[in-house]
């Protein structure tokens, strides 16, 4: 008699295949959503909690009971043809598979046995993985969530294997998302599918940004740092944590529900939605609030680097160098961070992340000595040197206003001071127009025309309250608002010709004011002229038109205001005034 397969010898009566391998057996079947769900994604929750618990709390049984999961996986997938598996984890949400790869190949990394390494190579989504390898953009349409952590899973897989197809696809999937796809709270997706490539203002509406995406795409940025220490993924975590993270809790305590977001909208006059007992949302919004320490610091592999990623009030203890490093800091609100060597000494690279959204200028500290050193954002600064119990570095970050432009549509923008995207509190379901460059001194600097309301990251505009969107409140809000500046104005001067844009959707105005701060008037007007020739020889003014708005700049009186600014100070942990430049 032919042995019985593994995966059924022990399902022989009809409700106990139901029970414990119907849903894989469906799946097998090519059964869709919602006749089924997506069995892998539960086999997957339970694995990792039982490898967590015997690395984390050293449990001895919940090894032996995940490895023996693994083999009936294997035992399970390893028969099948590849055409069948690839089939399988296409199908919507069915065959939605969480981190399977992952969580395989971790326990191959425990235990040794090619047999789990064989069924992590059985959740290669290999007609995607393949694209991203080769940079071949089809996301579109797919479900966002449902392929973010196949990613995590193929970089453990390139770490046994050594295919570099496995850590290219990821490096390319995530410069697919982060950026292309993301909007500006960090998250993505709309109604859990990624649309098309830049398409940010076309996708706007109350079921933007998943939750649960936005948590795999930082746990993705966490590991590709990991291999790579690209500055780059940990301004997308940042950007991430504060502004969507942070915002997904509700600050209400609640014993019954989780209060954590699942959509959060980005659409005009929208509001964020809690609770989410029950589903994928609500767990990893649960585990979300547990993890702000998993980034802050991490170490070069030699030891010999420490990176300072995430500016948090932590403590870090280092035993293998025998270091206690206390970090102060208010973040996300403005101010000074310091870090202190409490315990231990050494030489050490102490490698300081300067964020990308740092423009407004960065001083660095060392017992109190200004360092004459260049911080440049998007980098990283590094101070090399044998540290002695009690050195303290101070790292100040000027917090400034900017705004962030869609990339389908570069009137459609939001609002940020420093990292801290900033919505608008109204109930109106259309756009709001804002319009800031008339109102702009020399310095070309949204201060000019974003006031402080008089608490931190709170600010007014065109008679609304500017507030920081990591505030878990529940009144409706925008995230993006549309830019209109009809007409070339400076200040009280209106030239009266219409502020034309080129193909990329950049106005004169746009390309003008992003070569400020102008150090005198003269310097201002020379701008003009030229960028006002270059609109003419591009078909954009006319050369009466191009007069006009050379002219307008002449009768300009752009100082008297810009000066009067800089008798502002220190309000609120916000600078009313950036220092201005000399002989203005």
């Amino acid at each position: 008699m032919p042995a019985v397969p593994s995966h059924v010898s022990r399902v022989r009566r009809p409700h106990e295949l139901c029970l414990a391998c119907g849903q894989f057996i469906l799946l097998e079947s090519y059964t869709t959503y919602p006749t089924i769900w997506a069995p892998y994604y539960t086999c997957h929750k339970i694995m990792r909690g039982l490898l967590d618990a015997h690395t984390l709390a050293g449990n001895a049984q919940a090894l032996t009971v995940a490895a023996k999961m693994g083999d009936w996986v294997h035992s399970r997938l390893g028969r099948l043809p590849k055409a069948q598996l690839e089939r399988m984890w296409s199908i919507y949400i069915a065959g939605e598979y969480g981190g399977m790869n992952e969580v395989m190949a971790d326990l191959y990394a425990l235990t040794g046995r090619a047999e789990h390494l064989a069924a992590a190579r059985c959740f290669d989504n290999t007609a995607l993985l393949d694209a991203c390898a080769e940079d071949r953009d089809i996301l579109d349409g797919r479900h966002a969530n449902q392929h973010i952590p196949q990613f995590t899973g193929y970089l453990p897989m390139f770490d046994h294997t050594g295919e570099e197809r496995y850590a290219s696809a990821a490096r390319k999937f995530w410069g697919m998302v982060a950026g292309p796809r993301t909007y500006s709270l960090d998250g993505t997706g709309q109604g859990e599918m990624f649309r098309a490539r830049g398409a940010i203002a076309a996708t706007l509406d109350d079921k933007n940004a998943e939750t649960c995406a936005t948590y795999n795409m930082l746990k993705l940025s966490r590991q590709l740092f990991f291999r790579e220490p690209d500055p780059a993924y940990m301004d997308h975590y940042e950007r991430g944590l504060t502004n969507h993270i942070l915002a997904s809790r509700r600050d209400a305590a609640s014993t019954e529900s989780p209060e954590v977001t699942y959509f959060v909208g980005m659409g005009p006059g929208v509001a964020r939605e809690y609770g989410n007992t029950g589903t994928c949302c609500g767990g990893t919004g649960m585990e979300n609030h547990t993890k702000y320490q998993d980034s802050v610091y991490l170490r070069s592999a030699d030891s010999g680097a420490l990176y300072v990623n995430l500016y948090l009030a932590s403590t870090l203890c280092w035993p293998e160098r025998g270091l206690v490093i206390e970090q102060t800091s208010d973040f996300p609100a403005e101010g000074v961070r310091t870090l202190t060597f409490r315990e231990g000494a050494g030489s050490l690279d102490l490698k300081l992340r300067i964020p990308s959204w740092a423009t407004g200028g960065v001083t660095v500290t060392v017992n109190g000595v200004r360092q004459r050193v260049e911080a440049v954002p998007g980098t990283y600064l590094t101070l090399s040197r044998s540290w002695q119990r009690g050195d303290r570095v101070g790292i100040s970050m000027l917090y400034r206003l900017r705004v962030e432009r869609a990339l389908d549509d570069p009137a459609v923008q939001s609002v940020f001071h420093g990292p801290v995207l900033l919505v608008a509190r109204s109930a109106e379901q259309g756009f709001r127009q804002f319009s800031f460059y008339k109102d702009f001194t020399l310095r070309g600097d949204l201060a000019d025309v974003i006031r402080p309301e008089g608490r931190p990251h709170h600010f007014t505009t065109h008679g609304l309250v500017l507030a920081p969107f990591f505030v878990g409140y529940t009144s409706r809000y925008h995230a993006y608002f549309r830019r209109v500046e009809r007409v070339v104005v400076f200040g009280t001067a209106d030239s009266g010709v219409p502020n034309r844009a080129r193909a990329n959707g950049l106005t004169f105005l746009d390309v003008l004011w992003a070569q400020a701060p102008f150090a005198t008037s003269a310097a201002f007007v020379e701008s003009v002229r030229v960028l006002a020739d270059a609109w003419v020889a591009e078909g954009l003014f006319s050369r009466t038109e191009r007069d006009a708005v050379v002219a307008a700049a002449v009768r300009a009186d752009l100082r008297r205001r810009a000066r009067k600014l800089l008798t502002c100070t220190w309000r609120n942990g916000y600078m009313g005034a950036l220092p201005y430049p000399s002989g203005a």
